[in-house]
């Protein structure tokens, strides 16, 4: 094992292993009367705003057991999809494909479900599994008026904005290249000149060449789980975002750890961790 330092930074690199890891499978209904789930906030928010309908916001994780009881049990009643596809705006957010957002939303429990009012008003937050019933009577009482509705319009005397989670744009991994960390063994800031969006984060490039290189291949630079500590969520059952100063390259992709301690976890031990996704 060697270490490539930058000051006081290391960046260790663990050899390179054969072999490839097998990429998650999606869930949700295929049917074509299955709802339509929306992945993007700003979409969502613009649908909403259009159509005069909140938007239900459903914030999982691939690695939340009951999210998965949720998506197979709650959101495949057919009570609650037809009440999903007449009166709602669907929005389904991976809490680890979108850090900043989940922070912004001061997500502390998985699944949680947020309905969001045409305003960007946070009006109802679920958290933990519901069950089908239990979620056909909130979303029953959650109805936008417009000019032909004589239906009650959604109490937002408590609601919380979500304008703020809308509009902040935030660095992914602390504004560090990517592409230099990959390519060049070296731990460098990116520059605000040299920027792209890819999976809802803004990224910075230390050069233009760093970033055309990003471009012309994104998913061979992209952190495994999304710049996530995967050890953090395998061994303490939460999602803690990774640290590009504390990663390892192993079989070609970058890892980043919340720490040093899970940093030497993973690499005592890589393959189990990895087993993991």
């Amino acid at each position: 094992m060697s270490f490539i330092r930058t000051g006081s930074l290391a960046l260790a690199l663990v050899a390179t292993v054969t072999g490839t890891l097998a990429a998650g499978e999606t869930t949700g209904a295929d049917d074509s009367d299955a709802p339509r789930w929306r992945r993007s906030y700003k979409q969502a928010a613009e649908e909403a705003r259009q159509r005069r309908r909140p938007i239900l916001v459903k914030i999982t994780a691939t690695w939340c057991g009951p999210c998965r009881q949720m998506q197979q049990l709650t959101f495949t009643d057919e009570r609650v999809r037809r009440r999903l596809r007449r009166d709602f705006v669907l929005l389904e957010l991976d809490a680890d494909e979108h850090p900043q957002l989940i922070a912004d939303f001061k997500i502390e429990a998985y699944p949680t479900t947020l309905v969001v009012s045409p305003e960007l008003k946070i009006v109802k937050r679920l958290s933990g599994f519901q069950s089908a019933g239990d979620l056909v009577s909130v979303l029953e009482m959650v109805r936008i008026k417009d000019d032909t509705d004589d239906s009650s319009e959604v109490d937002d005397s408590d609601a919380v904005s979500a304008l703020a989670a809308m509009n902040v744009s935030h660095l992914g991994f602390d504004g560090f290249c990517l592409a230099s960390l990959l390519d060049d063994n070296r731990l460098r800031k990116g520059s605000a000149e040299f920027t792209t969006e890819y999976k809802g984060q803004r990224v910075c490039f230390h050069s233009d060449d760093h970033r055309q290189r990003f471009l012309a291949d994104p998913e061979r630079y992209w952190p495994v789980a999304n710049g996530n500590c995967l050890v953090s969520s395998r061994d303490a059952g939460s999602s803690a975002t990774g640290d590009p100063r504390v990663g390892v390259i192993w079989r070609g992709k970058l890892w980043f750890f919340s720490d040093r301690e899970t940093q030497q976890r993973f690499i005592q031990m890589p393959h189990q961790y990895a087993e993991s996704l």
